[in-house]
């Protein structure tokens, strides 16, 4: 295990953990933790991070408040399982919200990524609709409960942002009560 000492504190990296050169200090990189490898939304030649994801969640759940709804917790995959592939992220909501308001929330997080490769992907059709999938209330305690069952600790826990886990998505598929696609780049 390798320590990375960054303005903010001190990292355990892992390999495959991407950095960022800030720099040099007397010949030594100055390095910028960006995010783990594993949490990184790519389908095509895009590539999001956990970072990206969040402001894109962000912009997308102001248009849930208006509505006087509120996003509890959410997570995210890209599904490559069919041709284009597509990110899917799920959102779990307090409150109801309107069905043109969800496909409000959806076209504008899909719109909200700036990754070159994702925006020149999705113009092209190389990367399908971004696919936003409500799931009913208490989902998120289901995934909890599972990784407490299976040794993680309780105040350890933090719900994975992007996740390929097949466990993890056979629960959110199976709580799944609503789905909209992007209308975005149409």
């Amino acid at each position: 295990v390798k320590y990375l000492y960054i303005l903010s504190g001190l990292y355990r990296c892992r390999l495959g953990d991407v950095v960022e050169v800030a720099g040099f200090h007397n010949g030594t990189p100055k390095l910028n933790f960006i995010c783990r490898r594993k949490l990184i939304l790519t389908v095509n030649i895009d590539k999001n991070t956990e970072r990206d994801l969040q402001i894109v969640v962000e912009k997308g759940s102001q248009l849930l408040n208006k509505a006087k709804a509120e996003l509890v917790d959410f997570t995210s995959y890209a599904d490559v399982s069919n041709q284009p592939g597509c990110y899917v992220i799920f959102w779990e909501i307090k409150g109801e919200a309107e069905d043109k308001v969800l496909e409000a929330c959806c076209r504008e997080m899909d719109a909200a990524f700036v990754d070159h490769g994702y925006v020149v992907a999705r113009k092209t059709s190389s990367i399908g609709p971004l696919m936003l999938c409500i799931v009913e209330r208490g989902t998120f305690k289901k995934i909890l409960d599972y990784f407490v069952e299976n040794g993680a600790g309780l105040g350890q826990f933090k719900t994975p942002r992007c996740t390929n886990n097949p466990v993890l998505l056979k629960i959110l598929s199976e709580c799944t009560i609503q789905t909209f696609r992007s209308t975005a780049y149409i």
